[in-house]
């Protein structure tokens, strides 16, 4: 018999536990449904729809909710981000595994939700700071973040809502200002990885005379130094 615990990552996990209880939620590129199998299963949400653009995903994730016992409380849907979901099904949504740019074309194609939906977990594989910027003009507050490392690498997740936050520098868009405060243990390991990344681009730049990419690269500089500054900051926690 199958057991939800064992098919939750660490990533999974993280991402469900940002999930206020008794509330209904959209899981989008659901994929084999575990995280609204997992909610449900905990009796944290009494209700969910699992969704996916591809048929595949969406028959392995069918199939998972039927096994569970659970199609009376959770339903499935093809759906282009969250195109089919209508105002006040749901209060929470909740996209994982997806890049920034389309979580972010996902969230504004969800304008017809924002009056209702009062909750989202985020969860970018990339491009992050694409995200934080998108939140920040588009009225949404980044109540919470932390980190999660699944098997090499380290993951972010976001809990979002509506309201306003500003940026005060570049910085904040690359690493979480909650991050920071909540002294996340894994921050000065996910900064180590940052550092690196920005290496190697700084070095690929180097040798060009395209004035763009110059300008990107002493953007790139500046970043570095300031995520330097943060990472010997972290030391004294």
């Amino acid at each position: 018999m199958m057991n939800i615990e064992k098919m939750m990552t660490p990533r999974l996990l993280a991402a469900a536990s940002f999930v206020k209880p008794d509330c209904n939620i959209a899981d989008v590129g659901t994929d084999h449904a575990y995280i609204p199998i997992w909610l449900v299963q905990q009796r944290i949400c009494p209700f969910a729809i699992a969704m996916d653009i591809n048929h595949g995903p969406l028959m392995r994730a069918q199939d998972n909710i039927k096994r569970f016992g659970l199609a009376d409380k959770i339903q499935t849907r093809l759906s282009d981000g969250v195109s089919s979901l209508a105002p006040d099904e749901v209060d929470t949504v909740v996209i994982c595994g997806m890049g920034g740019i389309l979580i972010n074309r996902i969230l504004e194609n969800g304008a017809h939700l924002y009056d209702t939906v009062r909750h989202y977990v985020l969860q970018p594989m990339t491009a992050i700071e694409e995200t934080r910027k998108y939140l920040e003009t588009h009225q949404f507050l980044i109540e919470n973040e932390r980190l999660v490392k699944e098997e090499d690498k380290i993951y972010t997740i976001l809990s979002v809502v509506p309201g306003k936050m500003r940026m005060e520098k570049e910085l904040d868009y690359h690493v979480g200002i909650c991050l920071v405060q909540n002294r996340d243990p894994l921050l000065p390991a996910y900064l180590d990885g940052r550092l690196y990344e920005l290496d190697k681009a700084i070095t690929s730049m180097s040798q060009t005379s395209n004035q763009e990419v110059l300008r990107k690269r002493e953007k790139f500089i500046s970043l570095k130094e300031d995520m330097k500054q943060l990472r010997e900051a972290c030391a004294s926690w």
